[in-house]
């Protein structure tokens, strides 16, 4: 199976491997590619909002009832692996989470990037995926899996790097995921015009929106149509994380496509001669 180009997404909870890079992940799978998701923390500290649960109740088992919706979730888009790279959640950023010495946001450098070293040389994808430097928002977790993704994809390839960790593996293509700042304008434009608030903000510039990347640092745009109903599934199996009333279960008809159908990326590394811009991850490979 190895000789196989294989897909692997790090990310920093249970449901962030739908919204960011679900798409990728059902169209890898269906094209027979290799798929595994490392999930950096145990999502204990989400809010807890499925309908009809009590946080009371939930609380103290959140992490075990998160670990059932990823799995539910990988399911349904295909994911043929799933590691849980073993650190708590950390909060958002300022919350007492963040002072948690098990929390990922307080791990140590060396332990984390060694932990994924073994992932990425175990598993052996040609493509990995991870966050762009901002964590898309700002949340410390998805900060840090990008430090320890970029940081372990370089490690993995050299030999004298954690070599308890099996054998080196040089990945071919490192990518961001990323959601340029004209689609956020663009999406906020429609919430508008439907008459329904923006998750976004309402600002229609993109030299206005402190989210999301700049048009011309997009180096690859991926077609995912074809797996948006696996994509809008997967997000419906993390329950507790996802109200019925969820803007992303209630996108206006005419949006859909334009919400679900694309995800886009910047592509941080290439060992291979790969086009600019691109509509493929494993293009070149």
């Amino acid at each position: 199976m190895h000789d196989v180009p294989g897909l692997l997404a790090v990310h920093a909870h249970p449901d962030d491997e739908v919204i960011a890079t679900g798409g990728v992940l059902a169209r890898a799978a269906s094209e027979g590619r290799r798929t595994k998701v490392v999930t950096c923390t145990d999502g204990s500290r989400g809010e807890i909002v499925g309908e009809g649960m009590d946080p009371d109740e939930i609380r103290p088992r959140l992490a075990e009832v998160r670990a059932g919706e990823i799995a539910d979730a990988l399911a349904l888009l295909g994911v043929d692996e799933h590691e849980f790279l073993g650190y708590r959640d950390s909060g958002m950023m300022g919350d007492e989470g963040n002072d948690d010495p098990a929390s990922f946001w307080r791990a140590d450098v060396h332990e984390a990037v060694g932990r994924l070293v073994r992932s990425i040389r175990d598993f052996r994808p040609a493509v990995v995926v991870t966050y762009d430097a901002f964590g898309g928002y700002g949340h410390p977790d998805h900060i840090q899996a990008h430090r320890m993704a970029v940081l372990a994809v370089e490690a993995a390839r050299t030999a004298s790097l954690y070599p308890e960790a099996g054998d080196p593996w040089h990945v071919a293509k490192l990518y961001l995921s990323s959601f340029p700042k004209s689609a956020i304008a663009e999406a906020n434009r429609q919430f508008a015009e439907a008459g329904l608030p923006s998750p976004f903000g309402e600002t229609d510039d993109p030299a206005d929106i402190p989210m999301g990347t700049e048009d011309h640092l997009v180096t690859t745009t991926v077609d995912v149509r074809d797996h948006m109903a696996a994509k809008q599934a997967a997000l419906r199996a993390h329950v507790s994380q996802i109200a019925p009333s969820s803007f992303f279960l209630n996108v206006p008809e005419p949006m859909v496509e334009g919400f679900y159908g694309t995800e886009w990326f910047v592509r941080r590394l290439s060992a291979v001669d790969a086009p600019t811009p691109e509509d493929d991850l494993f293009a070149g490979i």
